[in-house]
């Protein structure tokens, strides 16, 4: 897999290799968290696109029937009633639309009303007598679905890859660039001999080129702390919304995922030892107050998760991902300056864990980082498990003309040595104290 990006946000250019884990290091404020943002933004715009783009469909013909129906039910009757044939009537206009051979049709308005008021009528044929106009009605209905369903399936994935990108760029899409502003922005992923490539103007998607479709989500981990807001109401942004979703979600059914749940417990045998030496406990969900919890044999008794260090967050986070079976061979995993929080020998730990998801789970994994004990655990990790052949490592350059990102897979020594400055400045400072 490869990823492409041309003059969006501050990144001027980028030519990525996404084949198992990437290592994008540098300075701060050099562009690395753009790289992970846009893979996120891409691959969870496109994700089950065709589904996405069906359910808004009912959604608003679901939203603007109900409007229709209120304002054509005879009103001098009981609150009851009304409530129940808008509710009966709507159930069978969503049954009709539902059904896949029916959709074939949604063009020919006749059609429309005459197999609605068959859908209508077939269960309680005096729905008429509940309503002013009944043809008039049934007529304003088909019209609505008429106009919902032409509109371009298109026009529809540009609008929701615009939101996304604006949501995770916070509306910055295109060059922040005084030189590059008025350029168009482009990402294109390429997987094997297809690629999905995308154009923005203006900060909105001007264009979508699809010859992918997306089967794998992309989960991106920048803020241990989001534990702490699981059992709160909270309205997250795009990124940890998602994260959040994926950390407290519940199977409906006692059946649902039953397999993928199965084989990621046998991948899980491999690495809980690891996790445990950090996140050593079950971690449960108190249902009385929603609070998470932490169970351990040493503690009296559990203790809530947002009384954790943020180190141990930091892991409870990927912990939770795979005890509830988010994790899925082939995802893409973003982790933003996952050091941060950590001491270097658990940044040693994080990187061995983050080499064994890799290998387990067939992942692609993306890691921003500006630490040379981090560099160096991947490198040496991916060595010991011989998976170091797709392990790709760049570093964000600042040139005259904006930030690019620089292949350095055969001279990791140059992410070593730009690392080391800080401590070369220190030296020096030493050096001159000790010298007056």
């Amino acid at each position: 897999m490869k990823l492409s990006i041309s003059n969006l946000a501050k990144i001027k250019q980028a030519d990525i290799d996404i084949d198992g884990i990437t290592v994008v290091a540098g300075e701060n404020n050099t562009g690395k968290s753009t790289i992970g943002k846009v893979l996120f933004s891409t691959f969870n715009s496109l994700y089950n696109i065709t589904d996405k783009i069906y359910t808004q469909r009912l959604k608003e013909i679901d939203s603007s029937n109900k409007e229709i129906l209120q304002n054509h039910i005879k009103v001098d009757q009981s609150y009851h009633y009304v409530i129940k044939y808008i509710l009966y009537v709507g159930n069978c206009i969503n049954r009709y639309i539902s059904n896949a051979d029916n959709q074939k049709n949604m063009d020919s308005k006749d059609k429309i009303i005459t197999d609605l008021r068959k859908e209508i009528e077939k269960n309680d044929e005096n729905v008429p007598d509940y309503f002013n106009d009944y043809e008039t009605t049934v007529e304003e209905i088909a019209n609505n679905i008429i106009r919902v369903m032409n509109v371009s399936e298109d026009v529809l994935m540009k609008e929701i890859i615009s939101r996304y990108f604006s949501d995770v760029f916070n509306g910055q899409i295109n060059s922040l660039s005084i030189v590059d502003g008025n350029e168009l922005a482009e990402v294109l992923l390429k997987i094997n001999d297809k690629q999905n490539r995308i154009l923005f103007g203006n900060n909105v998607c001007g264009m979508i080129s699809r010859e992918i479709n997306i089967q794998h989500k992309a989960i991106y981990i920048d803020n241990p702390f989001i534990i702490d807001g699981l059992s709160k109401n909270q309205n997250p942004d795009i990124i940890n919304k998602s994260l959040k979703d994926l950390l407290v979600r519940e199977n409906e059914n006692i059946l649902d995922d039953v397999i993928g749940s199965v084989i990621a417990k046998e991948k899980l045998n491999t690495i809980e030892e690891l996790l445990d030496k950090v996140v050593d406990g079950d971690i449960s969900n108190n249902s009385r107050t929603g609070e998470l919890y932490l169970q351990n044999k040493e503690y009296k008794e559990p203790i809530a998760l947002s009384n954790l260090s943020t180190g141990v967050k930091s892991f409870a986070v990927l912990k939770m991902l795979l005890e509830k079976g988010s994790l899925y061979e082939k995802d893409v995993l973003i982790l933003d300056e996952p050091e941060i929080h950590l001491h270097p020998q658990w940044q040693i730990e994080y990187a061995e864990l983050l080499v064994l998801l890799q290998k387990q789970f067939n992942l692609s994994v993306i890691v921003t980082t500006h630490s040379p004990y981090f560099v160096d655990a991947i490198n040496l990790f991916s060595c010991k498990y011989e998976t170091d052949n797709a392990v790709n490592y760049y570093m964000s350059v600042v040139d005259y003309d904006g930030i690019k990102m620089e292949k350095v897979t055969d001279n990791i020594d140059k992410i070593y040595k730009k690392m080391a400055s800080p401590i070369e400045v220190l030296d020096t400072l030493r050096y001159e104290l000790n010298n007056n």
